[in-house]
C-alpha cells in the first residue's frame, strides 16, 4: 500500500464531464451536474479509498480561455495536486491554446498528467477518430506519451477506474530512483551513438550523471562546456532518458553543470 494519499486535480473546459466522472469514481452523485456549462463554480474536494489506496479528488470550474478568471483559480488548485487529469471532449477537432497551456503548465511545474477524451460513446467512427486525437497529442504535446491516453464515457462504461491504475503507476514513477552506475552506462552509450556537435571546434565531453532528487526525478549531468550544449541536444537526452527508463506521463528535470576537477584542491 502506498503510504501517502494521491492527490488528483480534474481540469478542462466547461461541460466536458469533470463532475460526472468524479461522481462515477466516488460511486455517488455527490457533485452537481448539468447539461449546461458553468455548473461548477468553485474547487470541490472529495476523498475516497480504492483498493486500499487513498485518493483526493479536486473538481475545478471549467475554463474557456486563458484570460478567464477561472484559469488563475485553476492554476492555484493544481499546486495542491500531484497528478492533473485533463479532460477533453472526444468531438474536438484540435487542441486549443488553453488545452496546451494547461498541459504545458502541468509538466513544467513537475506534475503528472493524464489526458482523457470523454463522451467517447458519442463518436461514430472510433478507429479514425482515435488516430486523429492521438496525432493531435503527439504533435501538440510531444513531451506526453500518447499511448497513455484514455478514451471513455464517464456516463456509460467502466474504464474510468483506469484513472486510479494510471495514477498509482505515476506515483511510483515519481519516486523512481536509478543507480549512478546504470545512469552513467546509459550516458556513455548514448554519447557513443549520438555525440553532441562541436561548438567552434570545441568538443563537449560529458563526465557523469547522477540522480539528485525524486518527485519528480531530477538529474545532474556534468560536462566541460554545459553552457554550450544546444537545447535540441538537451531535449534529445531527456527524451532518451525517459524512454530508456519507461518514464511516462511525468516530467523529469535535467540540470547541466560544469564538471569539477577532483584534483584541483590538491594542486593548491
Amino acid at each position: 500500500m502506498l503510504k501517502k494519499r494521491i492527490n488528483l486535480c480534474f481540469i478542462g473546459n466547461p461541460n466536458v464531464g469533470k463532475s460526472t466522472l468524479i461522481n462515477r469514481l466516488l460511486g455517488a452523485n455527490e457533485l452537481q451536474t448539468s447539461e449546461y456549462p458553468g455548473t461548477t463554480k468553485n474547487t470541490i474536494q472529495r476523498n475516497l479509498i480504492w483498493k486500499e489506496k487513498e485518493f483526493s479528488l479536486l473538481d475545478t470550474a471549467g475554463v474557456y480561455k486563458k484570460k478567464d478568471l477561472n484559469f488563475n483559480l485553476l492554476i492555484k488548485a493544481t499546486r495542491f495536486s500531484e497528478i492533473i487529469i485533463l479532460i477533453l471532449d472526444s468531438s474536438i477537432d484540435k487542441l486549443d491554446k488553453v488545452h496546451k497551456k494547461l498541459a504545458s503548465h502541468t509538466l513544467k511545474s513537475g506534475k503528472g498528467l493524464i489526458i482523457i477524451f470523454n463522451k467517447w460513446d458519442l463518436i461514430k467512427s472510433k478507429r479514425n477518430k482515435k488516430k486523429e486525437l492521438e496525432k493531435f497529442v503527439r504533435n501538440e504535446l510531444p513531451q506526453f506519451d500518447e499511448k497513455k491516453l484514455l478514451f471513455i464515457s464517464a456516463l456509460r462504461d467502466e474504464k474510468f477506474t483506469k484513472i486510479f491504475e494510471f495514477s498509482i503507476e505515476i506515483k511510483k514513477l515519481f519516486e523512481k530512483q536509478m543507480t549512478t552506475s546504470d545512469l552513467n552506462k546509459w550516458l556513455r552509450d548514448i554519447i557513443k551513438d549520438n555525440p553532441p556537435i562541436k561548438i567552434k571546434g570545441k568538443e563537449i565531453k560529458f563526465k557523469y550523471i547522477v540522480q539528485t532528487d525524486i518527485n519528480p526525478p531530477t538529474f545532474k549531468i556534468f560536462s566541460n562546456h554545459p553552457n554550450k550544449i544546444k537545447t535540441s541536444y538537451k531535449r534529445f537526452l531527456e527524451k532518451k532518458l525517459k524512454s530508456n527508463y519507461k518514464i511516462d506521463n511525468i516530467p523529469i528535470f535535467l540540470k547541466f553543470l560544469a564538471s569539477d576537477n577532483p584534483y584541483q584542491e590538491k594542486k593548491k
